[in-house]
């Protein structure tokens, strides 16, 4: 099943294919990408901002787990190459992959591209998916995705910045409280407060696997607790925080 929000942002994302990926059978037991070839890259071009994205394929994990997770959140500036697995990628061609003119963003008051969620952002979440406890939503409510750390992410040599790993945690718990009331309303709420705790370095080009959970609210308050995972083994952890979100009146 899947989700889609209303209203729905069109793409006003740059879109590219997958990234190809290996398995890499190391202790982080993560699954890293390949260098890809330049035949493998798709030249991508949205208004003023011209890139080269390499071709994107999620690890295997991600679709062995995702029917786990609960409801899919959909939004098309999030999902034109959201794919599970590459034959999802059959039959679709250059042009599916091509940004529309209409843009939601600065139709809507936004200046730029999504830090977390554009296909050209250092690290990049997709494929947010959200369980709740009942259908009031409130504790208990949990939602799961897929971050991508990209080299763009990259501050010692080899491994990501620890800035990406703190947003993503401010990401996982904006849009974990979204959903306090049983459906998504988005920015309906903003951060006040993350404390994280950073346990292991990131491989550049790690697939981690990203959770927030509802444990607390108090009227318009509401706090989350998230982790960032290996994908094959949820005991090891990268990356935990504790946020405070204040949603609007």
């Amino acid at each position: 099943n899947t989700m889609t929000l209303s209203p729905p942002p069109n793409a006003t994302e740059q879109t590219a294919h997958r990234h190809q990926t290996k398995r890499e059978d190391s202790i982080d037991l993560l699954e890293l990408p390949s260098s890809p070839s330049s035949s493998d890259d798709v030249v991508v071009s949205s208004g003023p901002l011209d890139c080269t994205l390499p071709k994107r394929t999620l690890p295997p994990w991600v679709a062995n787990q995702i029917d786990e997770w609960g409801e899919r959140v959909s939004l098309p500036e999030w999902d034109a190459d959201e794919k599970i697995t590459p034959e999802e990628h059959d039959g679709i061609t250059e042009d599916d992959f091509c940004c529309s003119g209409d843009d939601y963003r600065q139709n809507n008051g936004w200046i730029g591209t999504d830090l977390c969620h554009s296909v050209t952002s250092p690290v990049r979440i997709s494929h947010y998916a959200i369980q709740y406890k009942d259908s009031k939503g409130g504790v208990g409510t949990k939602l799961t995705g897929v971050a991508h750390f990209t080299q763009k992410a990259e501050s010692h040599s080899g491994y990501c910045h620890g800035g990406s790993m703190t947003s993503v945690m401010d990401d996982v718990i904006g849009w974990t409280s979204f959903f306090n009331s049983g459906k998504c309303v988005p920015w309906s709420g903003f951060t006040a407060q993350v404390n994280v705790s950073l346990r292991r370095p990131i491989p550049v080009g790690s697939y981690l696997k990203i959770v927030g959970e509802i444990i607390k609210t108090e009227g318009r308050k509401v706090w989350i607790s998230s982790c960032l995972v290996c994908g094959n083994d949820d005991s090891h952890v990268y990356c935990t925080a504790e946020g405070l979100t204040i949603l609007k009146k």
